[in-house]
């Protein structure tokens, strides 16, 4: 379908203004143009776009106001484009928009914003969360981000639009109460499984159904403690944590997480991790951003960042290695 932005424009000129005529002043083409452009318009759309009356006024039919409604749009997201191509190619300024999940915060966001203030043009960090990685990758196609910290099952599929690098496995432990005793917890896993489990072992915290982990995180309860019930729901693995923290269920939880967990909170929490349970987490920035030196020196120091750093960080020393959790 061979519409064009001209069109377009001259079309929401028309509705905006009224009249050919007014339109004509506005914008600078002969009434017409004007006429020629419309017309070409609606004969590509194959529908009546407006309708003129003796007076010179318009009014829309239906297919109008569709095709009012979405140029707007388009041409507003255009103009948007615009700016930012302006912004980031014209005047040299350094906006970073990094989009995570909420398992990433505190001491994860305060090393990235530090990373992206030191480089020459900066001007603004914005972080935005989404629950999930597959909203953070429609945001990145939508350019509403310039990078994301995501899961690589997320992005499989766009590998070829961005730039992507690994920056560490993510293992997923059990979190239990420090409350519970570690004979009731190896107790509760042993083969010979109890008939009833005791306090907070009997719960669970479900994590949101659009979080990939999951299915996998539902399959193991049901294989290690069918006798839980998942008594709690949370959106995030944050929110999971502080229930179990209060003492009242266990929950899975990725050991990215620890890092930006308060000490009173971690203090509260028996950290059993699972082998064979984790997920790969990535950063990706469009492609064209590479060529970019800030933008480029950024995305190398998060990743250098979460190798050196924070991947240590992550490693829960206090955490109880029992063979029987998996």
């Amino acid at each position: 379908m061979d519409v064009t932005l001209k069109q377009l424009q001259i079309f929401q000129a028309v509705v905006v203004a009224g009249s050919i005529t007014k339109a004509s002043r506005r914008i600078g083409l002969s009434q017409p143009s004007i006429s020629q452009q419309l017309a070409k318009l609606e004969e590509k759309l194959d529908a009546q776009l407006i309708l003129r009356n003796r007076t010179g006024t318009i009014t829309l039919t239906p297919s109008g106001e569709y095709w009012f409604k979405a140029s707007s749009d388009l041409l507003g997201r255009i103009e948007g484009m615009m700016e930012e191509h302006r912004r980031r190619f014209l005047l040299n300024t350094v906006t970073w928009q990094m989009g995570v999940t909420p398992t990433l915060r505190g001491r994860f966001v305060s090393a990235a914003a530090r990373i992206a203030a030191k480089q020459p043009g900066f001007v603004k960090f914005e972080i935005k969360y989404a629950v999930t990685s597959t909203e953070l990758v429609q945001q990145l196609r939508l350019h509403q981000l310039n990078c994301a910290i995501v899961s690589e099952d997320a992005i499989t599929d766009d590998r070829s639009s961005f730039a992507i690098a690994k920056l560490f496995d993510d293992p997923v432990a059990w979190l239990v109460p420090a409350s519970v005793p570690l004979a009731d917890i190896k107790n509760a896993m042993s083969r010979q499984r109890p008939q009833q489990l005791n306090g907070p072992l009997n719960y669970f915290v479900n994590i949101d159904g659009n979080v990939s982990l999951r299915t996998k995180s539902d399959d193991w309860y049901r294989h290690n403690l069918p006798g839980a019930t998942p008594t709690f729901s949370a959106m995030t693995y944050t929110a999971a944590v502080d229930i179990v923290a209060e003492g009242l269920a266990t929950t899975h939880c990725p050991l990215s997480l620890l890092p930006n967990l308060p000490t009173d909170v971690r203090e509260a929490l028996q950290i059993l991790p699972i082998p064979n349970f984790s997920r790969s987490i990535v950063l990706a920035m469009p492609k064209h951003l590479m060529s970019l030196r800030p933008y480029a020196e950024i995305f190398r120091g998060i990743e250098h960042f979460c190798k050196t750093e924070y991947l240590k960080e992550m490693v829960p020393h206090e955490a109880h290695a029992f063979s029987m959790v998996g």
